[in-house]
């Protein structure tokens, strides 16, 4: 199973911890600790990948998408 989990410090509760406790009861996990960042914003820093994405949204708001990849279609297509 893998799960994340996104938290402010504050939130690093012992309740937090029973959850995570019971959520994998009995198994190793491995805690990785990385700091957030606004996805929107990292993939908008580049000026190729915001002009693709700003032309994706317009071209979605005129109903110009004719299909979505499914994740198995995306698989595919990267083999």
């Amino acid at each position: 199973m893998t799960a994340t989990y996104q938290l402010k410090p504050h939130e690093l509760t012992e309740d937090f911890l029973k959850v995570l406790k019971e959520a994998f009861h009995g198994k190793e996990i491995t805690i990785t600790v990385e700091e957030s960042y606004d996805e929107t914003a990292y993939l908008l820093r580049n000026e190729a990948n915001r002009r693709h994405l700003l032309e994706g949204i317009e071209a979605a708001k005129q109903g110009k998408i004719a299909h979505v990849l499914t994740m198995e279609e995306v698989e595919a297509l990267a083999q």
